[in-house]
Parts: C-alpha cells; structure tokens; sequence
C-alpha cells in the first residue's frame, strides 16, 4: 500500500529543481513504507520539464502540463495522479525542514487527521525572520484579512506544505475552482465548512528559491477571488457526499 504521496508543482525552477527532489529523496528514503513524488511541470519556459524527465524512477512520476494552470491547477492534476493514502503537497524548492513532511504523515495515517497544515505562526516555527521586510509585511496584512473574512482562528493560509488524507483529498480537490494562490483559502474554507478535522504544525524553513510571488498583485487578485466563495457554497458548487459523511455528527440520532 502506497502510504505517502509527495505533490510538488513546478514552474521555471530549473536552477533548483533537481537538487530540492534529491534531497527529498534521500530524507524519504530513510523512512519506512512506500512512497512516491509526483512531479508536475506546469508549462515551464525554461528547461524544468527535461529536469524533471532526469528524476524519473519508480518512485518519482511527472506529469507535464501543455500550458500553465497556475499552482493550484498544477497541483490539482498531481493529486488525481497520487495514489498515497497520506497526500501532501510543497512548493517546488521543498522549503521546509523534511521532517515537517513525515510528521504530517504520521498524522495523517496513524492519528486519522483529515488535514494537516504547515503553521508559519506558532511557537517552535523558523519563517518570518527570513523573508525581506516588503514581503512580510504583505503577508501579515493578507493573512490578517483572509482570517477575519474568510477562515476563522487558521492563523496561516498560505504556507505552501499541506497533507490530506487520501480519501479527503480525492473528494477536495475536484471541487476547487481557483487555479492561482488563492486555492489555498479556497480548500480551508470547504474543509472549515464541512467541519474537517485540522491539525496545525510549525515549520522551520530551510530553503528558497526564486519566488514567483507578487505580493501586491497576487494579493489583490487573491482577494477577488476570494469574493466568490461564499456565493460558491451557497449554490451548491462544494456539495460533496463524502465530506459531508465526515461532517455528520448527529449523536442524538439512536444507533
């Protein structure tokens, strides 16, 4: 049984990609039980897509998108792909220590959490120290709104390490709507909807490479959509079964 699936999206991460897998690799590969990386190339203009043909083996599966669907269109087709019954999901240069990744999986398999969340913001993380003055402050700002309008006490929406559950992740993904860095807020919000049972981790990053962030004018279009969501769940656009399966909680019902 495949018990993890690592989900990285890459764009343009030539000069790094090869050297982020292969650390990866090697930390995984100390590990018991199967795994597997699933790489996504989402319409790279430099050489990434002959990179990341090099890295394939038995535990290493790329996918090359034809065009770029933005991140969370990259990660999307990764998780159809992912078969682990631990699904998570990094950015392209696996900032974050390794260790944050099994521990996400030990809570995902042995504890049943549904989703497990890198956590910027609590004690023991190593994060904001690191990131040039602009940026941080953009972010605090962005994330100050996104939790007063959109997901209640989740401190930190857009720390790029989430893990899902694989049968979590098989009904969440296929609703999501955003393609761009909005997608993270986009499936908090469906997993706080449905009342999904979230654990928050600190992370300690260890590794950058090149941001394709804009903090402004990603933040502004992430806001715009943002705007959608509610309008979303009230027509029925994130009705799911299963998720409401795992919701239910009528314990006054007789058994």
């Amino acid at each position: 049984m495949m018990k993890l699936s690592v989900v990285i999206p890459v764009y343009n991460a030539a000069s790094f990609i090869e050297d982020a897998v292969r650390g990866l690799l090697s930390s995984l590969g100390q590990r018991g039980g199967a795994y597997e990386l699933v790489l996504v190339n989402d319409g790279s203009s430099d050489d990434s897509a002959d990179r990341l043909r090099r890295l394939e083996s038995e535990q290493v599966r790329v996918a090359l998108l034809p065009e770029n669907r933005g991140k969370f269109g990259a990660i999307r087709a990764g998780m159809e792909m992912a078969t682990g019954t631990c699904r998570v999901f990094t950015d392209a240069d696996v900032p974050y220590d390794h260790a944050a990744i099994l521990y996400a999986e030990h809570l995902v398999n042995d504890r049943q959490f549904h989703l497990v969340i890198g956590d910027r913001t609590l004690p023991g993380s190593q994060y904001g120290e690191k990131l040039p003055p602009l940026r941080r402050m953009a972010t605090g700002v962005f994330s100050h709104i996104i939790r007063l309008f959109f997901t209640g006490g989740l401190a930190d929406t857009q720390c790029g390490l989430k893990g899902f559950r694989g049968d979590v992740a098989g009904a969440i993904f296929p609703l999501l709507r955003e393609h761009g860095f909005a997608g993270d807020v986009e499936l908090l919000y469906i997993a706080l909807k449905y009342n999904l049972e979230i654990r928050r981790i600190p992370v300690r990053l260890q590794r950058t490479g090149k941001s394709t962030v804009h903090p402004y004018r990603h933040g502004l279009s992430m806001l715009r959509a943002l705007t959608r969501l509610r309008g979303r769940w009230k027509s029925g656009c994130y009705a799911n079964d299963h998720l409401a399966s795992l919701a239910r909680q009528a314990y006054w019902e007789p058994g």
